[in-house]
Protein backbone atom coordinates (compact mmCIF):
# COMPACT_ATOMS: atom_id res chain seq x y z
CA UNK A 1 0.00 0.00 0.00
CA UNK A 2 2.57 2.63 0.67
CA UNK A 3 4.06 1.86 -2.25
CA UNK A 4 1.11 2.49 -4.79
CA UNK A 5 0.20 5.46 -2.93
CA UNK A 6 3.49 7.15 -3.83
CA UNK A 7 3.25 6.73 -7.30
CA UNK A 8 -0.33 7.50 -7.65
CA UNK A 9 -0.30 10.72 -5.84
CA UNK A 10 1.70 12.04 -8.11
CA UNK A 11 0.33 9.85 -11.20
CA UNK A 12 -3.37 11.07 -10.90
CA UNK A 13 -2.70 14.67 -11.37
CA UNK A 14 -1.49 13.88 -14.40
CA UNK A 15 -4.84 12.88 -16.37
CA UNK A 16 -4.90 16.25 -18.32
CA UNK A 17 -1.46 15.90 -20.08
CA UNK A 18 -1.31 14.78 -23.73
CA UNK A 19 1.56 13.62 -25.78
CA UNK A 20 4.38 16.18 -27.35
CA UNK A 21 4.80 16.94 -30.53
CA UNK A 22 8.40 17.48 -32.55
CA UNK A 23 11.09 15.80 -30.70
CA UNK A 24 9.56 14.78 -27.89
CA UNK A 25 6.62 12.93 -28.97
CA UNK A 26 7.51 9.65 -29.92
CA UNK A 27 8.82 9.46 -26.33
CA UNK A 28 5.34 9.45 -25.08
CA UNK A 29 4.21 6.01 -22.72
CA UNK A 30 1.11 4.21 -24.45
CA UNK A 31 -1.66 3.24 -21.97
CA UNK A 32 -1.39 6.81 -20.62
CA UNK A 33 -3.75 9.46 -20.83
CA UNK A 34 -0.75 11.36 -23.06
CA UNK A 35 -1.60 8.38 -25.71
CA UNK A 36 -4.12 7.87 -28.16
CA UNK A 37 -5.36 4.34 -28.27
CA UNK A 38 -6.93 3.12 -32.05
CA UNK A 39 -10.06 1.33 -31.90
CA UNK A 40 -12.27 -0.50 -34.29
CA UNK A 41 -14.69 2.44 -34.36
CA UNK A 42 -14.02 5.70 -35.74
CA UNK A 43 -13.16 8.25 -33.14
CA UNK A 44 -11.47 12.14 -32.95
CA UNK A 45 -8.17 12.82 -31.39
CA UNK A 46 -6.70 16.00 -30.76
CA UNK A 47 -3.64 16.95 -32.68
CA UNK A 48 -0.38 16.25 -30.44
CA UNK A 49 0.73 18.79 -28.24
CA UNK A 50 3.47 20.69 -29.06
CA UNK A 51 6.25 22.80 -27.54
CA UNK A 52 6.24 24.89 -30.73
CA UNK A 53 10.10 25.52 -30.49
CA UNK A 54 12.59 25.30 -33.24
CA UNK A 55 14.99 22.44 -33.21
CA UNK A 56 18.22 24.55 -32.26
CA UNK A 57 21.84 23.71 -32.11
CA UNK A 58 23.39 25.23 -29.50
CA UNK A 59 26.95 24.28 -29.76
CA UNK A 60 27.12 22.23 -26.74
CA UNK A 61 26.30 24.92 -24.25
CA UNK A 62 25.74 24.43 -20.73
CA UNK A 63 22.14 24.78 -19.56
CA UNK A 64 22.94 26.00 -15.71
CA UNK A 65 20.31 25.90 -12.84
CA UNK A 66 20.61 26.95 -9.39
CA UNK A 67 18.32 24.97 -7.07
CA UNK A 68 17.61 24.50 -3.54
CA UNK A 69 20.18 21.72 -1.86
CA UNK A 70 18.32 18.42 -1.68
CA UNK A 71 16.01 19.35 -4.71
CA UNK A 72 18.52 19.20 -7.27
CA UNK A 73 17.04 15.85 -8.62
CA UNK A 74 13.89 17.61 -9.82
CA UNK A 75 16.67 19.05 -12.91
CA UNK A 76 19.17 16.58 -13.22
CA UNK A 77 19.95 12.97 -12.24
CA UNK A 78 23.66 11.19 -13.40
CA UNK A 79 22.46 7.67 -14.27
CA UNK A 80 19.57 5.33 -15.24
CA UNK A 81 18.43 3.83 -11.57
CA UNK A 82 15.33 1.97 -11.87
CA UNK A 83 13.33 4.50 -10.14
CA UNK A 84 10.42 5.85 -11.93
CA UNK A 85 11.36 9.37 -10.67
CA UNK A 86 15.06 9.46 -11.27
CA UNK A 87 14.61 7.97 -14.92
CA UNK A 88 12.41 10.20 -15.91
CA UNK A 89 14.50 13.18 -14.77
CA UNK A 90 17.26 11.61 -16.48
CA UNK A 91 15.24 10.75 -19.71
CA UNK A 92 14.48 14.52 -20.08
CA UNK A 93 17.42 15.49 -19.55
CA UNK A 94 18.91 13.34 -22.65
CA UNK A 95 16.04 14.06 -24.91
CA UNK A 96 16.53 18.16 -24.58
CA UNK A 97 20.80 17.48 -24.87
CA UNK A 98 20.45 15.21 -27.84
CA UNK A 99 17.67 17.66 -29.49
CA UNK A 100 19.58 21.52 -28.58
CA UNK A 101 23.30 20.28 -28.38
CA UNK A 102 23.20 21.00 -24.87
CA UNK A 103 24.31 19.68 -21.52
CA UNK A 104 22.48 20.54 -18.05
CA UNK A 105 23.72 21.25 -14.64
CA UNK A 106 22.04 21.54 -11.51
CA UNK A 107 23.60 24.08 -8.84
CA UNK A 108 23.14 22.84 -5.29
CA UNK A 109 22.14 25.97 -3.14
CA UNK A 110 23.66 25.60 0.24
CA UNK A 111 22.27 28.87 2.23
CA UNK A 112 18.46 28.18 3.27
CA UNK A 113 15.78 29.92 1.61
CA UNK A 114 16.22 33.65 2.51
CA UNK A 115 19.97 32.61 2.28
CA UNK A 116 19.71 31.34 -1.38
CA UNK A 117 18.18 34.62 -2.81
CA UNK A 118 20.64 36.09 -0.97
CA UNK A 119 23.45 34.52 -2.43
CA UNK A 120 21.87 35.48 -5.68
CA UNK A 121 22.19 39.09 -5.39
CA UNK A 122 25.96 39.06 -4.38
CA UNK A 123 26.72 37.16 -7.43
CA UNK A 124 24.63 39.03 -9.75
CA UNK A 125 25.46 42.41 -8.35
CA UNK A 126 29.32 41.25 -8.49
CA UNK A 127 28.46 40.36 -12.46
CA UNK A 128 29.18 36.69 -11.35
CA UNK A 129 27.22 34.41 -14.36
CA UNK A 130 26.68 31.83 -11.87
CA UNK A 131 23.54 30.58 -13.55
CA UNK A 132 20.66 30.72 -16.04
CA UNK A 133 18.27 30.58 -13.81
CA UNK A 134 17.36 30.13 -10.72
CA UNK A 135 14.76 27.39 -9.14
CA UNK A 136 14.12 29.10 -5.26
CA UNK A 137 11.21 28.30 -3.05
CA UNK A 138 8.36 31.12 -4.12
CA UNK A 139 7.85 33.07 -0.12
CA UNK A 140 11.56 34.83 -0.21
CA UNK A 141 11.22 35.70 -3.94
CA UNK A 142 10.53 39.54 -2.81
CA UNK A 143 14.74 39.75 -1.82
CA UNK A 144 15.31 38.60 -5.82
CA UNK A 145 12.91 41.60 -7.16
CA UNK A 146 13.17 44.22 -4.59
CA UNK A 147 17.40 43.74 -5.76
CA UNK A 148 16.36 43.52 -9.50
CA UNK A 149 18.72 40.45 -10.19
CA UNK A 150 16.25 39.23 -12.38
CA UNK A 151 14.60 39.19 -16.10
CA UNK A 152 11.57 40.26 -17.16
CA UNK A 153 10.17 36.88 -19.03
CA UNK A 154 7.79 38.97 -20.61
CA UNK A 155 10.48 40.29 -22.64
CA UNK A 156 12.03 37.11 -23.61
CA UNK A 157 11.73 35.10 -26.98
CA UNK A 158 10.25 31.89 -26.41
CA UNK A 159 8.94 31.69 -23.17
CA UNK A 160 5.14 31.25 -24.14
CA UNK A 161 2.85 31.92 -21.10
CA UNK A 162 -0.12 30.49 -22.73
CA UNK A 163 0.87 27.06 -23.03
CA UNK A 164 -0.62 24.28 -20.58
CA UNK A 165 2.61 24.25 -18.70
CA UNK A 166 2.18 27.53 -17.28
CA UNK A 167 0.17 28.77 -14.91
CA UNK A 168 -2.03 31.22 -16.55
CA UNK A 169 -3.33 32.53 -13.08
CA UNK A 170 -0.33 33.08 -10.73
CA UNK A 171 1.75 34.21 -13.50
CA UNK A 172 -0.96 37.11 -14.81
CA UNK A 173 -1.10 38.19 -11.04
CA UNK A 174 2.33 38.45 -10.63
CA UNK A 175 2.71 40.30 -13.30
CA UNK A 176 2.79 44.19 -12.90
CA UNK A 177 3.51 47.21 -15.60
CA UNK A 178 3.86 43.81 -17.79
CA UNK A 179 6.81 42.65 -16.30
CA UNK A 180 7.19 39.05 -14.87
CA UNK A 181 10.13 38.22 -12.86
CA UNK A 182 9.35 34.59 -11.79
CA UNK A 183 7.41 31.65 -13.76
CA UNK A 184 5.60 29.28 -11.82
CA UNK A 185 4.37 26.05 -13.81
CA UNK A 186 5.59 22.64 -14.52
CA UNK A 187 9.12 23.14 -14.18
CA UNK A 188 9.50 22.03 -11.33
CA UNK A 189 7.77 19.01 -9.41
CA UNK A 190 7.46 21.26 -6.11
CA UNK A 191 4.65 22.66 -8.56
CA UNK A 192 2.69 19.74 -7.62
CA UNK A 193 3.84 18.31 -4.55
CA UNK A 194 3.50 21.33 -2.09
CA UNK A 195 -0.54 21.34 -2.78
CA UNK A 196 -1.87 20.88 0.49
CA UNK A 197 -4.48 17.82 1.52
CA UNK A 198 -5.69 15.94 4.36
CA UNK A 199 -4.71 12.62 5.19
CA UNK A 200 -6.54 9.37 6.66
CA UNK A 201 -5.43 6.47 8.72
CA UNK A 202 -7.48 3.88 6.72
CA UNK A 203 -6.95 1.61 9.60
CA UNK A 204 -7.84 3.85 12.63
CA UNK A 205 -11.10 4.93 10.52
CA UNK A 206 -12.06 0.90 10.36
CA UNK A 207 -11.91 1.11 14.04
CA UNK A 208 -14.82 3.94 14.40
CA UNK A 209 -17.12 2.04 12.12
CA UNK A 210 -16.17 4.19 8.82
CA UNK A 211 -15.19 2.52 5.61
CA UNK A 212 -12.47 4.94 3.68
CA UNK A 213 -14.68 4.41 0.23
CA UNK A 214 -17.79 5.78 2.41
CA UNK A 215 -15.71 9.29 3.31
CA UNK A 216 -14.51 9.10 -0.75
CA UNK A 217 -18.30 8.89 -1.36
CA UNK A 218 -19.07 11.84 1.14
CA UNK A 219 -16.17 13.68 -0.79
CA UNK A 220 -17.88 13.19 -4.39
CA UNK A 221 -21.20 14.50 -3.22
CA UNK A 222 -19.85 17.99 -1.47
CA UNK A 223 -19.98 16.48 2.26
CA UNK A 224 -16.54 17.02 3.21
CA UNK A 225 -17.17 20.25 5.43
CA UNK A 226 -15.18 21.99 8.21
CA UNK A 227 -18.15 21.11 10.62
CA UNK A 228 -18.62 17.77 9.04
CA UNK A 229 -14.92 17.08 9.84
CA UNK A 230 -15.27 18.78 13.05
CA UNK A 231 -17.96 16.67 14.77
CA UNK A 232 -16.59 13.77 13.31
CA UNK A 233 -12.79 14.72 14.93
CA UNK A 234 -14.83 14.63 18.57
CA UNK A 235 -16.30 11.32 18.48
CA UNK A 236 -12.77 9.65 17.64
CA UNK A 237 -10.98 11.20 21.04
CA UNK A 238 -9.20 8.49 23.46
CA UNK A 239 -7.69 8.60 26.03
CA UNK A 240 -5.58 5.81 25.65
CA UNK A 241 -3.04 5.83 29.08
CA UNK A 242 -6.34 6.51 31.08
CA UNK A 243 -4.13 9.35 32.98
CA UNK A 244 -7.26 12.05 32.69
CA UNK A 245 -5.11 14.35 30.73
CA UNK A 246 -5.12 15.25 27.23
CA UNK A 247 -1.91 14.99 25.79
CA UNK A 248 0.15 13.64 22.56
CA UNK A 249 -0.03 10.06 24.19
CA UNK A 250 -3.91 10.31 23.37
CA UNK A 251 -5.51 9.32 20.31
CA UNK A 252 -7.20 11.86 18.19
CA UNK A 253 -9.99 12.56 15.31
CA UNK A 254 -7.79 15.08 14.06
CA UNK A 255 -4.16 16.62 15.02
CA UNK A 256 -2.88 20.09 13.19
CA UNK A 257 -0.52 22.78 13.72
CA UNK A 258 0.77 26.34 13.16
CA UNK A 259 2.22 25.40 9.45
CA UNK A 260 -0.76 24.00 7.58
CA UNK A 261 -3.18 26.24 8.91
CA UNK A 262 -2.16 28.94 6.11
CA UNK A 263 -4.44 26.13 4.06
CA UNK A 264 -7.51 27.80 5.40
CA UNK A 265 -8.22 30.57 3.91
CA UNK A 266 -7.87 29.11 -0.07
CA UNK A 267 -10.04 26.09 1.55
CA UNK A 268 -13.19 28.47 2.16
CA UNK A 269 -12.04 30.48 -0.92
CA UNK A 270 -11.26 33.53 1.08
CA UNK A 271 -8.38 34.92 -1.27
CA UNK A 272 -5.68 37.61 0.54
CA UNK A 273 -5.15 39.35 -2.17
CA UNK A 274 -6.46 39.63 -6.13
CA UNK A 275 -5.38 42.09 -9.15
CA UNK A 276 -7.89 45.20 -8.78
CA UNK A 277 -9.58 46.72 -11.76
CA UNK A 278 -6.53 48.88 -12.62
CA UNK A 279 -3.94 46.40 -12.08
CA UNK A 280 -2.24 46.74 -8.60
CA UNK A 281 -2.88 44.62 -5.53
CA UNK A 282 -5.83 44.59 -3.89
CA UNK A 283 -5.84 43.17 -0.31
CA UNK A 284 -8.83 40.90 0.01
CA UNK A 285 -8.24 39.03 3.33
CA UNK A 286 -10.33 41.58 5.43
CA UNK A 287 -13.98 40.93 5.43
CA UNK A 288 -16.47 39.38 7.37
CA UNK A 289 -16.35 35.49 5.89
CA UNK A 290 -12.35 35.96 7.06
CA UNK A 291 -13.22 36.72 10.94
CA UNK A 292 -16.13 34.04 10.66
CA UNK A 293 -13.87 31.10 9.70
CA UNK A 294 -11.15 32.15 11.82
CA UNK A 295 -13.34 32.17 14.79
CA UNK A 296 -14.98 28.63 13.68
CA UNK A 297 -11.03 27.43 13.17
CA UNK A 298 -10.17 28.75 16.73
CA UNK A 299 -13.52 26.53 17.83
CA UNK A 300 -11.77 23.38 16.42
CA UNK A 301 -8.31 23.62 17.02
CA UNK A 302 -8.95 24.50 20.95
CA UNK A 303 -12.52 23.84 22.28
CA UNK A 304 -13.29 20.24 20.60
CA UNK A 305 -11.73 17.48 22.51
CA UNK A 306 -11.07 15.48 19.87
CA UNK A 307 -8.44 17.42 17.85
CA UNK A 308 -5.01 18.53 19.00
CA UNK A 309 -2.99 21.27 18.30
CA UNK A 310 0.59 21.03 18.00
CA UNK A 311 2.64 24.05 18.63
CA UNK A 312 5.75 23.11 16.52
CA UNK A 313 5.82 23.18 12.91
CA UNK A 314 7.20 19.56 12.11
CA UNK A 315 6.70 16.33 13.24
CA UNK A 316 2.96 15.91 12.45
CA UNK A 317 3.32 13.12 9.89
CA UNK A 318 5.41 11.57 12.34
CA UNK A 319 3.02 11.23 14.74
CA UNK A 320 -0.36 10.65 12.18
CA UNK A 321 2.42 7.38 11.44
CA UNK A 322 2.20 6.68 15.25
CA UNK A 323 -1.56 6.54 15.29
CA UNK A 324 -1.69 9.76 17.22
CA UNK A 325 -4.56 11.05 14.91
CA UNK A 326 -7.23 9.64 12.26
CA UNK A 327 -6.79 12.79 10.32
CA UNK A 328 -4.22 15.20 9.57
CA UNK A 329 -3.45 18.31 7.15
CA UNK A 330 0.11 17.99 4.84
CA UNK A 331 1.02 18.25 1.59
CA UNK A 332 1.41 15.96 -1.52
CA UNK A 333 5.08 15.92 -0.84
CA UNK A 334 4.70 13.95 2.57
CA UNK A 335 3.16 10.90 0.46
CA UNK A 336 6.76 10.80 -1.21
CA UNK A 337 8.56 11.36 1.93
CA UNK A 338 8.08 10.40 5.54
CA UNK A 339 4.57 8.33 4.78
CA UNK A 340 6.66 6.24 2.27
CA UNK A 341 7.19 4.26 5.88
CA UNK A 342 4.20 3.99 7.14
CA UNK A 343 2.96 0.80 7.98
CA UNK A 344 -0.23 1.59 7.98
CA UNK A 345 -2.65 2.24 4.66
CA UNK A 346 -3.84 5.87 4.26
CA UNK A 347 -5.73 7.85 1.81
CA UNK A 348 -5.94 11.66 0.88
CA UNK A 349 -8.98 13.79 0.90
CA UNK A 350 -9.29 17.52 -0.37
CA UNK A 351 -9.17 20.14 2.52
CA UNK A 352 -12.26 20.76 4.09
CA UNK A 353 -14.89 23.06 2.62
CA UNK A 354 -16.51 25.89 4.54
CA UNK A 355 -19.80 24.90 4.03
CA UNK A 356 -21.73 22.61 1.72
CA UNK A 357 -22.92 25.61 -0.47
CA UNK A 358 -19.38 25.93 -1.77
CA UNK A 359 -19.27 24.66 -4.82
CA UNK A 360 -15.55 23.10 -5.40
CA UNK A 361 -12.71 22.07 -2.85
CA UNK A 362 -9.54 24.22 -3.14
CA UNK A 363 -6.50 23.46 -2.05
CA UNK A 364 -3.48 25.65 -1.50
CA UNK A 365 -0.18 24.78 -2.97
CA UNK A 366 1.79 26.44 -0.10
CA UNK A 367 4.59 28.43 0.07
CA UNK A 368 7.27 26.29 -0.39
CA UNK A 369 7.01 25.54 -4.42
CA UNK A 370 9.82 26.96 -6.45
CA UNK A 371 9.56 29.83 -9.01
CA UNK A 372 12.33 30.35 -11.43
CA UNK A 373 13.88 33.41 -12.61
CA UNK A 374 16.64 34.63 -15.01
CA UNK A 375 19.40 36.25 -13.36
CA UNK A 376 19.80 39.65 -15.52
CA UNK A 377 23.68 39.10 -15.96
CA UNK A 378 22.49 36.15 -18.72
CA UNK A 379 23.11 37.79 -22.06
CA UNK A 380 21.89 35.48 -23.91
CA UNK A 381 18.24 35.39 -23.39
CA UNK A 382 17.07 33.85 -26.25
CA UNK A 383 19.09 30.65 -25.31
CA UNK A 384 18.14 30.55 -21.78
CA UNK A 385 14.08 31.13 -22.85
CA UNK A 386 14.29 28.68 -25.41
CA UNK A 387 15.88 25.76 -23.12
CA UNK A 388 13.71 26.63 -19.93
CA UNK A 389 10.43 26.52 -22.03
CA UNK A 390 11.32 22.92 -23.56
CA UNK A 391 12.18 21.49 -20.24
CA UNK A 392 9.11 23.09 -19.04
CA UNK A 393 7.48 21.33 -21.95
CA UNK A 394 8.90 18.31 -21.38
CA UNK A 395 8.39 18.00 -18.05
CA UNK A 396 4.73 18.23 -18.94
CA UNK A 397 4.23 16.39 -21.69
CA UNK A 398 6.31 13.31 -21.09
CA UNK A 399 8.05 13.03 -17.30
CA UNK A 400 4.56 12.97 -15.37
CA UNK A 401 3.05 10.66 -17.63
CA UNK A 402 6.01 8.08 -17.66
CA UNK A 403 4.75 8.26 -13.88
CA UNK A 404 1.74 7.42 -14.52
CA UNK A 405 2.18 4.81 -16.91
CA UNK A 406 3.95 2.64 -14.25
CA UNK A 407 1.01 3.38 -11.67
CA UNK A 408 -1.37 2.02 -14.47
CA UNK A 409 0.62 -0.91 -14.62
CA UNK A 410 0.80 -1.50 -11.03
CA UNK A 411 -1.92 -3.79 -9.46
CA UNK A 412 -2.24 -0.95 -6.85
CA UNK A 413 -3.64 1.44 -9.31
CA UNK A 414 -7.04 0.08 -8.96
CA UNK A 415 -7.99 1.89 -6.29
CA UNK A 416 -9.84 4.29 -8.47
CA UNK A 417 -11.47 6.14 -5.70
CA UNK A 418 -8.64 7.33 -4.31
CA UNK A 419 -7.05 8.49 -7.34
CA UNK A 420 -10.40 10.08 -8.22
CA UNK A 421 -9.65 11.87 -4.83
CA UNK A 422 -6.44 13.13 -5.84
CA UNK A 423 -7.88 14.09 -8.98
CA UNK A 424 -9.94 16.49 -6.84
CA UNK A 425 -7.20 17.82 -5.07
CA UNK A 426 -5.30 18.55 -8.42
CA UNK A 427 -7.90 20.53 -9.64
CA UNK A 428 -8.44 22.51 -7.03
CA UNK A 429 -5.05 23.76 -6.69
CA UNK A 430 -5.19 27.03 -5.37
CA UNK A 431 -2.50 29.92 -5.34
CA UNK A 432 -2.20 33.18 -4.07
CA UNK A 433 -0.01 35.88 -5.31
CA UNK A 434 0.60 37.40 -1.80
CA UNK A 435 2.57 34.29 -0.50
CA UNK A 436 6.19 35.65 -3.17
CA UNK A 437 5.80 38.92 -0.90
CA UNK A 438 4.17 37.90 2.13
CA UNK A 439 7.36 38.38 4.53
CA UNK A 440 7.51 42.18 2.96
CA UNK A 441 4.22 42.43 3.21
CA UNK A 442 4.30 42.67 7.29
CA UNK A 443 3.57 38.85 6.85
CA UNK A 444 -0.07 39.56 5.36
CA UNK A 445 -0.08 35.70 4.44
CA UNK A 446 0.54 34.26 7.51
CA UNK A 447 -1.82 36.63 9.26
CA UNK A 448 -4.80 34.03 10.01
CA UNK A 449 -2.21 31.05 10.87
CA UNK A 450 -0.72 33.85 13.17
CA UNK A 451 -4.00 34.44 15.18
CA UNK A 452 -4.31 30.61 15.66
CA UNK A 453 -0.74 30.26 17.14
CA UNK A 454 -1.47 33.00 19.58
CA UNK A 455 -4.46 31.38 20.03
CA UNK A 456 -6.40 34.62 19.32
CA UNK A 457 -9.52 35.52 17.25
CA UNK A 458 -8.84 39.14 17.05
CA UNK A 459 -7.59 39.51 13.60
CA UNK A 460 -8.57 43.21 13.21
CA UNK A 461 -6.10 44.71 15.76
CA UNK A 462 -3.67 41.81 14.22
CA UNK A 463 -4.15 43.64 10.43
CA UNK A 464 -4.46 47.40 11.90
CA UNK A 465 -1.20 47.07 14.07
CA UNK A 466 0.23 46.97 10.41
CA UNK A 467 -1.76 48.27 8.12
CA UNK A 468 0.33 51.08 7.38
CA UNK A 469 3.45 49.20 6.71
CA UNK A 470 1.53 46.87 4.79
CA UNK A 471 0.65 49.89 2.46
CA UNK A 472 3.92 51.03 2.30
CA UNK A 473 5.14 48.04 1.43
CA UNK A 474 2.87 47.51 -1.62
CA UNK A 475 4.26 51.05 -2.52
CA UNK A 476 7.64 49.79 -2.45
CA UNK A 477 6.26 46.36 -4.72
CA UNK A 478 4.85 48.06 -7.25
CA UNK A 479 8.08 50.67 -7.59
CA UNK A 480 10.10 47.16 -8.01
CA UNK A 481 8.02 46.69 -11.32
CA UNK A 482 8.79 50.07 -12.77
Amino acid sequence: MKKWITLLLLASMLLATVSCGGAAETDAPENTPAAETETETETETEPPLSDDLPDTDCGGRSYRIASFEGYEDEFYTEELTGEVENDAVFNRNARLEERFNISIEALAMTDGAGGNYRTLVKYVTAGDDYCDVAAQEVWNLHIATAAGIYHNWNDTKYINPEKPWWNQLINENATFNGKLFALTGSYTVTYMTSTMATYVNSNLLKEYGMEQDALYSLVQEGGWTLDYMGTLAESMYKDTNGDGTRDKTDRYGYAANWYYSDAWCSAFDIPVTGKAADGSLEIKLMQEKTYDALTRVYQLYFENEGVYFKESWDGLMEEFMGDMAVFVPGELRNAFNELRDMDDPFGVLPNPKYDESQETYHCLVADGYFVTGMPTTVTDTDFVSLITEAMAADTYINVYPVYYDVALKSKYSQDEATAAMVDLIAGGAAFDVSFMYGTYMEMLPYMFRGCLNEKTTDLVSKYAASEKKIEAALEKIYAMYE
